[in-house]
């Protein structure tokens, strides 16, 4: 996991002069957290709970009067710091209690739901609810990743570590491909199309090669015939950038010491 976080905090300062991490339950580990915290990296995540979170949301996990509650069906609460005994720093831990009646019965449950979120945010900087806000956003990425492992997921079960990073960038290229053909055809025709059903109604289409005057001609199936053509149509518009975008100018880097052959001699200059 380290080397993954390793080349994503090497990448991602190209990429932009701000950037936190939002990391799921299995992610928010002792290692991972102290490794972030020394680089002063800011990050959200949803933490496991344990005997001791449990036990520090105890008094908080309550339904106050009146219903519907005047602060809502929803709250953030924020319990201070705590460190795991595999923790080299304490990290600040955020109660999220979610209480909202059933949909169908208008009935609440037993008890409050209730899950806990470590945030490398000062509270200065993000407070309790905008971190929960910010946390949320990372399910655009979640459905993304359910929707690759749904129609393209390919199993790395190679034991070397570069057989099964070559097939995840093919499988990624394949479902980057697809989704530009996709919402090529959606613009087209309209609707919403997920990407199962493109694959099976659209890619996965029948059809003949012929070879014909040093050329090869795909004769379709005719059920997917009009969707062909309005592919073939988009794609025919398709154009490169008429120029590169413009420079955007110097990046901040840390400092980098000379190298060890640099002012061996003196150098003059006319």
């Amino acid at each position: 996991m380290l080397r993954f976080l390793k080349r994503v905090l090497e990448v991602a300062p190209r990429l932009a002069y701000v950037f936190d991490l939002r990391l799921d339950a299995g992610l928010t580990e002792g290692r991972v957290l102290d490794y972030l915290t020394r680089r002063n990296v800011r990050f959200l995540g949803r933490l496991k709970s344990n005997p001791v979170l449990d036990a520090m949301a105890e008094p908080h996990v309550r339904r106050p009067p009146g219903r519907p509650p005047l602060g809502g069906y929803e709250t953030v609460v924020e319990l201070g710091w705590y460190q795991a005994k595999s923790w080299e720093f304490p990290q600040r831990v955020l109660l999220v209690i979610l209480d909202p009646p059933d949909p169908k019965t208008g009935q609440l449950f037993l008890e409050p739901d209730y899950f806990f979120l470590v945030a490398g945010w000062p509270e200065e900087e993000m407070d309790g609810p905008a971190c929960l806000e910010h946390y949320r956003r990372r399910g655009t990425f979640e459905d993304r990743l359910g929707e690759f492992n749904q129609a393209v997921g390919m199993p790395l079960s190679s034991p070397e570590f570069r057989e099964n990073e070559a097939t995840l960038l093919m499988g990624l290229l394949a479902f980057n491909l697809a989704n530009g053909l996709r919402i090529e055809l959606e613009d087209s025709l309209g609707g919403c199309w997920d990407l199962g059903r493109f694959r099976d109604y659209v890619l996965k289409a029948g059809g003949r090669v012929a070879k014909r005057s040093r050329r090869l001609i795909v004769h379709l199936a005719q059920a997917v015939v009009g969707f062909w053509q309005r592919l073939l149509k988009r794609m025919a518009a398709w154009r490169l950038a008429s120029r590169f975008p413009l420079p955007r100018g110097p990046t901040v880097h840390a400092w980098r010491p000379p190298p060890r052959h640099a002012h061996l001699s003196e150098v003059l200059r006319d």
